[in-house]
């Protein structure tokens, strides 16, 4: 059994700005990965105006298990400071739309330069090749374009927007991390380093792993698998309320699952209608009759996959997440998810609270052999802070 994390050792250069390459760099962070924020002194975080401290509920979320240097790229000794810096990494996030490293002077072919074994990847909204690549988005525009929210549509037809980023997390964040991962493995063999180019829009596009195919055959349609089967239309997999006004997901997409549920609700007749949307009126009005805690206490003892819908207090306060210690509350109160991986012989470490802006400029720079009258004179200069 060992107590280091599993990337203890690496150096991570955090040059991201926005979720999904801070998030990215966090979980490396969380996997024992140094991780230096490379911020220009002065600059509001994610383009909202709030303070640069780990005060920021927004900061404090992303940026746990990281260092912070405040040096400014766009001078000649700010730069020359980050090539020395680069011959120290291994890795090196950055979340600019394309074009904007190299007019820093830091693209990939610059970096490369300074150190071959340099693993350097990009995310970006539509990735560094194509008609879009340019062009501005946020989550719900690579949603939109992979075809998602047109899956996400209420049984009225109409499509929603989701409560969670998921082109920024599950189509960008993760990918680097998983890439990132791969491509250091793959340094293991041939001794280089390779650029990476994850894009948002690709990223979500993997999640249509499923519709994708299905698309192209229509006459599932008609068997109850199609748009709307994930959304509301199919009585197996759907929300309902309850009669105290609670809400509860039933997901018995099996066969095995949904004759479970029709024989804990003695409704025999309803097991060829899984998937018929014409059932869900039923089905609900079934649930109106009794409170939530009354059809948990019922399907507790049967193999019915049915859960509460729980609100981000009551997620906090649920016995099954608190066993596994998957939230944790840092120095300033909120709360936040672990990484949500396990590991038996190499954990991920202890969260460190995020740092302020520059909190370790100091300490950096001595590392790269700086004296302290060194960086008080590129204090005085403007180029760290």
């Amino acid at each position: 059994m060992s107590a280091e994390a599993p990337l203890h050792g690496y150096r991570v250069l955090d040059l991201a700005h926005l979720l999904p390459g801070e998030l990215a760099t966090m979980w490396l962070g969380d996997l024992g990965a140094d991780v230096i924020k490379i911020e220009a002194p002065e600059r509001h975080q994610g383009g909202l105006s709030m303070p640069r401290t780990r005060e920021n509920p927004y900061r404090a979320a992303l940026n746990r298990n990281k260092r912070s240097i405040a040096l400014d790229l766009k001078t000649d000794t700010g730069r020359t400071l980050f090539y020395r810096l680069v011959e120290t990494a291994d890795v090196l996030v950055e979340g600019f739309r394309p074009g904007v490293m190299a007019r820093l002077g830091a693209e990939y072919d610059t970096l490369r330069s300074y150190n071959p074994r340099l693993v350097y990847c990009s995310i970006s909204g539509y990735g560094q090749t194509g008609p879009y690549r340019e062009r501005p988005g946020h989550d719900n525009n690579y949603l939109a374009l992979a075809g998602l929210l047109a899956q996400n549509r209420s049984p009225n037809g109409h499509p929603h927007l989701l409560p969670v980023q998921l082109a920024d997390v599950g189509g960008g964040a993760w990918p680097a991390v998983a890439t990132i991962l791969a491509a250091l493995l793959a340094r293991e063999r041939t001794g280089e380093g390779q650029y990476l180019d994850v894009a948002m829009l690709d990223g979500a596009l993997a999640w249509a792993y499923f519709w994708l195919p299905l698309s192209q055959l229509p006459l599932l349609e008609e068997m109850g698998v199609g748009p709307g089967m994930l959304t509301g239309k199919a009585p197996c997999y759907n929300i309902y309320e309850t009669a105290d006004h609670h809400f509860l997901a039933l997901g018995a997409l099996e066969p095995k699952f949904w004759r479970a549920f029709c024989e804990a609700v003695e409704q025999p007749d309803w097991l060829p209608r899984a998937f018929d949307p014409t059932l869900c009126d039923a089905v609900a009005a079934l649930f109106a009759t009794r409170s939530r805690d009354e059809w948990l206490t019922q399907f507790d003892p049967n193999d019915v996959p049915i859960t509460p819908l729980l609100d981000m207090q009551d997620v906090q306060n649920d016995p099954h997440i608190q066993a596994r210690g998957s939230i944790y509350t840092d120095e300033n109160g909120y709360a936040h998810p672990r990484f949500p991986v396990r590991f038996s012989a190499t954990p991920p470490r202890d969260p460190t609270p995020s740092p302020n802006v520059g909190e370790q400029t100091d300490d950096i720079l001595r590392e790269l052999g700086l004296s302290d009258f060194d960086i008080a004179k590129l204090r005085d200069e403007g180029v760290v802070a």
